[in-house]
């Protein structure tokens, strides 16, 4: 959502206007605003410590000089931490605790029942 956000702004409003910091600031501050939440939205002490990190030396990383541009220019779609509450719930890209193999497991069973009747 904030990598099209950006791409609408920069199309109305031209990219020196729509920046990846200000489009960063809408994903968070701004969506923690419009939920009328005061405890999420930015990092700091009494708020709630969600938050998501990313290695940026892959190769789709490897052209932007920018580490905000090349979250919302370089196709980011995986986390290799992620935060929630306080918790660690992804860590090196995998879910903590997901048993990935019976998940998918289950997931071809059902698709073979839904195909099979």
């Amino acid at each position: 959502e904030a990598r099209q956000a950006l791409f609408i702004g920069r199309l109305r409003y031209g990219a020196e206007k729509i920046t990846p910091e200000k489009v960063l600031g809408w994903a968070t501050r701004g969506s923690a605003r419009l939920l009328g939440r005061s405890d999420i939205g930015e990092l700091a002490v009494g708020k709630q410590a969600d938050l998501a990190l990313f290695k940026l030396d892959e190769l789709r990383f490897s052209g932007s000089h920018d580490p905000v541009a090349a979250l919302l220019l370089c196709a980011a779609d995986r986390a290799d931490r992620v935060m929630v509450g306080g918790k660690w719930r992804v860590v090196d890209g995998q879910v903590e605790g997901l048993d990935l193999q019976g998940l998918i497991a289950d997931h071809q069973q059902a698709a073979r029942q839904l195909v099979n009747g």
